[in-house]
C-alpha cells in the first residue's frame, strides 16, 4: 500500500510538472480584419420560409471597405433595407456597428440591418483592442 502511494504521488507530481509548465510565449490574438462577409435575404417565399440567397461581400482591407453585387436577376429577391450581415472574424475578435442609415450607433453585426445607404463596422481584437473599421456598400448590378 505504501508502494502504491508513493507511486500515486510521483505520477500527480510529474503531471503537474508536465501541465502546469509554462509556455515558452504567449500567443495574442490580435488580429482585427474580417476574412469573410455575407449578406442574406430576409425575405420569405410563398410558403413562409427564409429564402436561401446570400451574396458574398468583395473584401478591400487596405481600403478597410466591402461591396456587395446583387446580381440584376436577384434584385426582387434581397430588400437592401432588411439583410442579414454574417463575417469571420479572427479569434477572440468581435464585431460592432458603428454608423447605420447615417447615425452612431453602437449595436452588434447580429439581427437585421439598413445596407441601402452603408454602413460602418469596426472588428475589435479583444485581447489588445486592436481595431479596424470597415464601410460596407451594396448594389444592384446594371449589366
Amino acid at each position: 500500500m505504501k508502494k502504491l502511494l508513493s507511486i500515486l504521488a510521483v505520477s500527480a507530481l510529474m503531471l503537474c510538472t508536465l501541465s502546469c509548465a509554462k509556455p515558452d510565449a504567449d500567443y495574442v490574438h490580435d488580429d482585427a480584419t474580417i476574412s469573410a462577409i455575407t449578406m442574406g435575404t430576409t425575405q420569405k417565399d410563398a410558403t413562409g420560409k427564409v429564402k436561401p440567397l446570400t451574396i458574398d461581400g468583395v473584401i478591400d482591407q487596405d481600403a478597410g471597405t466591402v461591396s456587395f453585387t446583387v446580381p440584376k436577376d436577384k434584385r426582387r429577391d434581397i430588400d437592401l433595407t432588411a439583410v442579414k450581415l454574417r463575417a469571420n472574424v479572427g479569434f477572440d475578435a468581435y464585431v460592432t456597428v458603428t454608423k447605420e442609415l447615417g447615425k452612431e450607433v453602437d449595436r452588434t453585426l447580429y439581427g437585421i440591418h439598413d445596407i441601402s445607404e452603408g454602413i460602418e463596422i469596426t472588428v475589435t481584437a479583444k485581447m489588445t483592442g486592436r481595431t479596424k473599421k470597415y464601410t460596407l456598400t451594396a448594389k444592384i448590378e446594371k449589366i
